[in-house]
């Protein structure tokens, strides 16, 4: 009896984790129109979102959900940057608003990652924290553009509206 115990655990965790993980992938083609419609808005190259949840297999060194303009680099295989050391992510932790940035190229503060610039084609970008209850910062959206940009109040209120859509539908806050 004690097998069949065993066996029927082990069978309802599988369920459990193909229900998560199919939950997961629901969530992440949500986060995916969200950011379509981002990038329409912002007039944007690339819109991107990264989070840390553990119970979704999200790490904020890889992207969660993207969106490009065609012919644009994607950013969602690389994992290569430290993005928590990164100065801009300890900029949002500090500030904990949105991070405009018209140019990242000449003289920026905070600096973004190097990589961004270089393998990336970034010359602008916004950011908006995604933080926690307990002002902890879970990830963030950013939005790239391939040359520099100065932004609008309506593109900037589309990085709200952005925000407050993923929080929503990740529970990022509540």
């Amino acid at each position: 009896m004690l097998g069949k115990q065993r066996i029927n655990t082990d069978i309802c965790r599988g369920t459990t984790a193909m229900t998560k993980s199919a939950e997961t992938q629901q969530i992440k083609k949500k986060l995916d129109a969200i950011l379509a419609r981002l990038l329409e808005d912002s007039h944007g190259d690339r819109t991107t979102i990264r989070i840390d949840d553990e119970s979704r297999g999200w790490n904020v060194n890889f992207v969660c959900a993207e969106a490009v303009r065609p012919g644009v680099k994607s950013l969602r295989s690389d994992g290569s940057i430290n993005q928590r050391a990164a100065d801009t992510v300890k900029w949002l932790v500090k500030n904990n608003r949105n991070l405009v940035q018209p140019d990242i190229v000449n003289s920026p503060d905070p600096a973004p990652p190097p990589a961004l610039m270089s393998a990336y084609a970034a010359k602008a970008q916004m950011l908006a924290p995604l933080c926690a209850r307990d002002a902890y910062l879970a990830g963030w959206i950013s939005v790239h553009y391939l040359e520099t940009h100065e932004f609008t109040d309506d593109e900037i209120a589309a990085l709200d509206r952005a925000s407050e859509e993923v929080k929503l539908l990740t529970g990022i806050g509540s």
